[in-house]
């Protein structure tokens, strides 16, 4: 054997010997132990050992979007708030970072700084992505370490609120506790005029139309009496039935207020009705929901979606930090509040997508706008960033290629009209 040969034999031998002990070491550790064994192997093959001296920066929230998972291989890490240079946590042999930043795709809040000579081994963005979809054992390692992080500011975040707020209920609540009086109702035939005098005379905002069972036929609330009172043709001695939204939505009493909270904010509805063996036994209103809230999710949603100009909406964006704050206090969880951002930023992306094409005209091409990451995934934080395509329906390359031509302007108009309602570009 040649001197080459050998040392080339010897490189293979140390490279396979290194990636045998990663292996050993990272199956000493959950969630690692856990996973398949071919889904760590990936894992090995993608990491790249990195070296940190005491002190030295490994991450900070000045380095814009984490592009790198981390694993303490041997050493110690710090953290230590911008403002601070109190430690704020410690991670130690076996334990990773930065979970929260990287899959909320934004930067890290805390700097990560060397305690001491450290090794981590490395694992790049999109090798990530890949491993997170890959294995169900670090996926929900890495949910369920992100949702211990949230609940932690969630409590500190609602015993705040509480001094404030005076009086609380969680989002959990059943709704069947939430409706505490017997809902207003006529029947169909009942004149607009008597309906409407129910209404004021009993202070609620909806009356329901139920059958001779009590079962919901519609519901007339104020906001459609506005309606009739501005189209001035309407005869207040017509029965109800012509007036009412007919098939209201419906829960049960043993669905939450989160529940509730979600539907509203998904249908553009003010009162959910609640039914029990076919029979109207209640009615929750957003009110209700949100009696101790300055900012109220259904409102804030057609706001969104009835927003006149890009610029109103960019307005709107620091209205759902409040919301937020307000939601925790209510007992919101952090998958609940992930969910409602997201609709929140559904619904955003669509009046953007609305007003761009009045703005620029029909393209004349039916396309669908994609939303991948974590839009798609329903677990957006208030920090995201745009991942966006377009689909479209194209017989060959050549027409496939015209209409890119004519989709392209329109999207990138509508990346940069996101980017300024605080969807960052990617």
């Amino acid at each position: 054997m040649s001197k080459a040969d050998a040392f080339t034999q010897a490189g293979k031998t140390a490279v396979l010997q290194n990636i045998h002990g990663t292996l050993q070491f990272l199956q000493r550790f959950p969630p690692f132990n856990q996973m398949e064994n071919a889904h760590l192997g990936f894992l090995v093959e993608q990491c790249q050992l990195r070296f940190y001296g005491p002190g030295e920066s490994i991450l900070k929230p000045s380095g814009g979007p984490v592009e790198h998972f981390y694993i303490v291989k041997q050493g110690r890490v710090v953290g230590e708030r911008p403002d601070s240079t109190e430690t704020t946590f410690e991670i130690t042999t076996g334990e990773c970072f930065p979970l929260a930043a990287l899959l909320g795709e934004r930067a890290t809040r805390t700097e990560h700084k060397a305690a001491e000579d450290t090794f981590c081994l490395q694992l790049n963005k999109p090798a990530f992505i890949k491993l997170f979809a890959l294995s169900s054992a670090f996926r929900d390692f890495a949910l369920r370490g992100v949702s211990s992080l949230l609940d932690q500011v969630n409590q500190q975040v609602q015993q705040k609120a509480v001094e404030t707020l005076g009086t609380q209920y969680s989002l959990n609540t059943r709704l069947g506790e939430l409706a505490m009086r017997h809902p207003v109702t006529c029947s169909p035939l009942t004149p607009l005029r008597e309906a409407v005098t129910q209404m004021h005379e009993q202070q609620v905002g909806s009356i329901v139309i139920v059958d001779e069972h009590k079962a919901p036929l519609g519901i007339f609330t104020l906001r459609d009496l506005r309606q009739v009172v501005a189209d001035g043709t309407s005869d207040f001695n017509q029965a109800i039935e012509r007036h009412m939204t007919q098939a209201p939505f419906f829960l049960t009493p043993d669905h939450s207020a989160f529940d509730a909270a979600i539907a509203m904010t998904e249908r553009h509805i003010a009162h959910v009705c609640l039914v029990k063996d076919q029979r109207l036994c209640g009615v929750v209103s957003e009110r209700d929901l949100f009696s101790l809230q300055r900012v109220d999710l259904v409102h804030l949603a057609r706001t969104i979606r009835n927003a006149p100009r890009v610029e109103n909406l960019v307005a709107i964006r620091g209205e759902i930090g409040q919301l937020v704050e307000r939601m925790l206090a209510h007992g919101a969880s952090s998958t609940q509040i992930t969910h409602i951002i997201t609709l929140l930023n559904d619904h955003t992306v669509c009046r953007v997508i609305e007003l761009t094409l009045a703005d620029k005209g029909d393209p004349g091409v039916p396309f669908s706008w994609l939303c991948f990451g974590s839009e798609g995934r329903r677990e957006q934080t208030l920090y995201t960033d745009q991942d966006n395509g377009i689909l479209f329906e194209a017989r060959d390359a050549a027409e496939a290629a015209e209409i890119r031509g004519r989709l392209l302007p329109l999207a990138q108009q509508i990346n940069q009209s996101l980017a300024l309602c605080g969807f960052s570009l990617c």
